[in-house]
């Protein structure tokens, strides 16, 4: 038996949360008619950009004004994500077993059609957190054929095509990014295209250049702790020690809170320790606790958490102690050990380009051994013109 539906969905679900001002002025575009065919939407992870670009589709659909009213069928159905004329894409894992492109376009789609399912149930789903996904050219060749036809319910149809940078393009198989990209130079007078990324620097500069950039901002760190308390009944405390680690993203906050932050937190804490040890065998007993395959999962959040403990050690570095989350950690793993700023922000690249890493499924076990040896490096570098540090 299938389930009922809801014919109405709260607007804190789906709209983005704190962004009342991008909305009123994408609104005034959409209302006005101009509102560009191709946008970027841009911003940090967990800011909202899947929420504003859903909304810009309600909204283009809607046609009652410039927001969507929220009662009319086309919203009630993009609501549900079952509006036929918007088409929700993003990375997902390559199919294996396809016998022939066909085939393989077809079992992208029903990926896809699986995944909008999960989404249905949960807006905020992070879909395959732990494996290797792209938008690969099969991927590429159905949003092509799909942008080739007219809408079937309504005047416009709006593409919604998360994480761009995903694109992976094949030099074996160039039509379809190039099909892409005449796609958005050129979009058929009905089509809308709405990309969304947080890594802007990764995308294909042709990309970029058709499409208008639109930021969605971090919101202020007591707005988020708001959030958490008036949505989520989140005590004070809590809410603001992560509205603070989630660094204005409001569903970034969200999933913090979802997490299991011991196991990340005390691997973070094992790295950061390693590093400023500053010998082979500290780095070397790391790196061996991560198999060669497979630990993407719990390297990902380890990472994450490392970040957040060199976020601390920067302001204790210059300065800021008062601003750190939390300085008995930190105190406890430097130990009296001295750093300067730029020793932290070298290491802060480095986690960077490991996690890029572990998104591109390479090594875990090489990865952290190259990321401790850059680490140790850097902080040995600088060593000898630090002053110890002062909590």
């Amino acid at each position: 038996m299938s389930r009922a539906r809801p014919e109405t969905v709260s607007a804190e679900f789906l709209e983005p949360w704190g962004q009342e001002d991008l909305r009123h002025r994408v609104g005034a575009a959409i209302g006005s008619g101009r509102l560009p065919q191709s946008l970027l939407i841009l911003g940090p992870e967990g800011v909202g950009k899947r929420l504003m670009a859903l909304w810009i589709a309600r909204a283009l659909q809607c046609g009652t004004g410039d927001s969507p009213c929220g009662t009319c069928r086309s919203c009630r159905m993009a609501a549900r994500l079952e509006h036929p004329d918007i088409h929700l894409h993003f990375p997902m894992p390559r199919p294996k077993r396809a016998a022939s492109r066909a085939k393989l376009r077809e079992a992208i789609e029903a990926q896809r059609h699986e995944r909008l399912a999960l989404l249905r149930e949960d807006l905020h789903a992070r879909l395959d957190p732990e494996v290797v996904k792209g938008l690969y050219v099969a991927a590429v060749e159905n949003i092509r054929d799909q942008a080739s036809r007219r809408p079937s319910m309504s005047r416009k149809s709006v593409f919604v095509i998360e994480d761009a940078d995903r694109m992976v393009p094949q030099s074996s198989s160039p039509e379809a990014a190039n099909a892409f990209l005449k796609l958005l130079e050129e979009p058929p007078e009905f089509a809308y295209i709405l990309l969304t990324s947080n890594r802007p620097d990764a995308l294909l500069p042709t990309i970029r250049s058709r499409s208008v950039p639109l930021r969605v901002a971090p919101v202020p760190t007591p707005r988020v702790a708001a959030y958490l308390t008036e949505q989520l009944d989140v005590s004070a405390d809590r809410a603001l020690a992560v509205a603070r680690k989630a660094d204005g993203a409001v569903y970034q906050a969200r999933r913090l809170l979802d997490t299991d932050a011991d196991d990340s937190g005390t691997a973070a804490d094992d790295l950061l320790a390693a590093a400023l040890d500053g010998t082979s065998r500290a780095r070397y007993r790391a790196a061996s606790r991560y198999s060669a395959r497979g630990a993407r999962g719990e390297l990902a959040p380890a990472l994450e958490d490392l970040r957040v403990r060199l976020r601390d050690l920067l302001c204790v570095a210059s300065g800021a102690t008062g601003e750190t989350f939390d300085p008995a950690r930190i105190a406890s793993l430097t130990r009296g050990r001295t750093v300067t700023d730029r020793a932290v922000l070298d290491a802060l690249a480095s986690v960077d380009a490991a996690l890029e890493g572990v998104g591109r499924n390479l090594n875990p076990q090489a990865t952290i051994a190259l990321l401790l040896e850059e680490m140790s490096t850097a902080f040995a570098g600088e060593a000898a013109e630090t002053t110890p540090l002062s909590f």
